[in-house]
This record gives structure tokens, sequence and C-alpha cells, in this order.
């Protein structure tokens, strides 16, 4: 009996560990993206010795705005795969989605906690689409800092920033004690890769918000803040920080009552015309710049 029950918990374990991975195969992928006019494209490249992967969906061979989402801990790409059906963006923009290190397909369960090394690992993606305008980032949680660290080292590159709830003030950093149990022996092996993955990034974080804290007053782009004021993973506190160290000049936020961390998935439609909205401004202004030359 004894052996029977430990099978059944072993099957079961092994069950709940692939299901919390937080990656999308690529026929589950190809399921999801099933009846879409344009397809999904996987490109995977190599990155400080890591392999990186992002999906693009891009209709058409114009060249138009490019959209780089950017996912939280623990995620992957297919956490804006809702966003990348949506024809209203679909039709108007090139969408990617990464898989950051660590986690998907992109040295999956290595951990890298380097803010500064994780916003790296996007520049030859930036590079590749440098010449479409404009490119803005979207990052939700931890994301977040990894963008703004990216625009801050590649100005020339990044034309906005969009943060959701993100985790960006090392003073207001949430402790969650289930970390621990990812970060250390002999309990990390009965968790999850891409939750061990978060855990390390969860137990570097405030030393890593702390390296960035001189970026923030230095960002000269377009700068949308999104969170809800029940966020119970990323305390709210994150705004009052954004406003402080943010010029007024180039930040906007947008807090949403009631609302918890979850926001890339509970406010689709808000996130989206948010997208439509900067990148839409954007080329009216360059458009006013041209013609009063």
């Amino acid at each position: 009996m004894f052996r029977v029950v430990r099978r059944i918990w072993g099957i079961n374990l092994l069950v709940l560990m692939l299901a919390c991975q937080f990656r999308t195969s690529v026929r589950q992928m190809h399921k999801e993206f099933k009846g879409q006019q344009t397809q999904p494209a996987i490109v995977d490249i190599n990155v400080q010795g890591h392999r990186l992967r992002y999906v693009v969906v891009n209709k058409g061979p114009t060249p138009k705005p490019v959209v780089v989402f950017v996912h939280g801990a623990p995620g992957s790409s297919d956490n804006y795969f809702q966003y990348m059906r949506e024809s209203k963006l679909v039709d108007n923009y090139t969408l990617i989605s990464i898989d950051r290190i660590g986690y998907g397909y992109s040295g999956f369960g290595k951990s890298e906690t380097s803010i500064a090394n994780q916003a790296a690992s996007l520049l030859p993606v930036l590079k590749r689409y440098r010449n479409h305008y404009p490119l803005i980032l979207v990052g939700h949680s931890y994301g977040g800092p990894i963008i703004a660290k990216a625009a801050a080292n590649y100005p020339e590159l990044v034309d906005g920033l969009i943060l959701l709830a993100p985790a960006i003030d090392p003073d207001h950093e949430k402790e969650v004690k289930v970390a621990w149990l990812g970060h250390h022996a002999p309990f990390r092996w009965l968790v999850p890769r891409s939750w061990r993955v978060s855990a390390d990034e969860k137990i570097t974080h405030v030393s890593e918000l702390r390296k960035i804290e001189n970026i923030w007053s230095g960002l000269r782009i377009p700068i949308l803040y999104i969170q809800g004021d029940k966020d119970s993973l990323v305390p709210y506190d994150n705004i009052h920080f954004a406003e402080k160290m943010i010029s007024d000049k180039y930040l906007t936020t947008i807090s949403i009552p009631g609302e918890d961390h979850f926001i890339p998935w509970s406010q689709r439609p808000l996130i989206t015309q948010s997208i439509i909205a900067m990148i839409t401004q954007m080329m009216e202004d360059k458009s006013s710049d041209s013609s009063g030359k």
C-alpha cells in the first residue's frame, strides 16, 4: 500500500512541477495562435553565453513601431500571448515577447540575478529593430526595473516605457518567505526550476535595486506607470517612488482602485489602449517635428 501511495504522490508531484514551470512548448504555442492570420515566429540567439529566445508577431514586411514585452518572476514570453493575438496591436505593430534569462527557453533554470545583465540581454533585440520607430518596452513586476535599466543604458534605442506594477523601490520590497525554500538546500530540489530562479532573484532584488537607484532621474522618455492599489505582491508605495524619482515631465501614472498585481491579464483592454495611445502620440509628435522643419 505504501508503495502505491508513494508512486501516486511521485506522479502528482511530477505533474505539479511540470505545470508550474511557466513555459509553453512550441506545439502549445501554435495551438494558442490557431486560427490567427499572423503566426508567431521563434528566434533563438546567443547572449552572454546564454541562449535567449523571443517570440515575434509581425504582419507584413513594412517596418512598423515595435512593442517589446518583458515578463516578471516567474513567467515567460507566453505571459503576453494574449496581446500578440490582439488585432488592434497585430495589425499595426511588430510585437516581441522575450523569455528572460533563466525562464522559458532562455537558459531555463539557470539564474541571472543581475538586473544590469538582464537588461543587457535585451540589447541584440533592440539593435535588430533600431530602425523602427517608435520602440517601446513593456515590463511587468520584476520586468519593470529591467526595462528601465535597458532604457538608461541604451537611450538611443528605447523611445518609451510602460511599467506594469513594477518592483522598483528597494525600501518597499516585500519579503516573500517561500522564496527561502527555493533558494536554499535541501528544499531547493523540491521546487520547480522556474520558481528556483524566481527565488534567487527575490533574495537579491533589494541589493540589485540599490545598484540602479541612480538611473531614474536620468530617464528622458515617456514613461507610463500602472498599478492597482490592492497589490499584495508589489507594495503600492512603489508608485510614490516613481513619482519621487522620475521627472513629472516624462511620468504618467494610472492607479486602479481595487486591483491586484496581475494587471497584464485583468486589465488587458486598458493596457492595450495605453500602448496604442503612447505610440500614436509619439508618431504625431514626430510628424509635427518633421513638418515644422
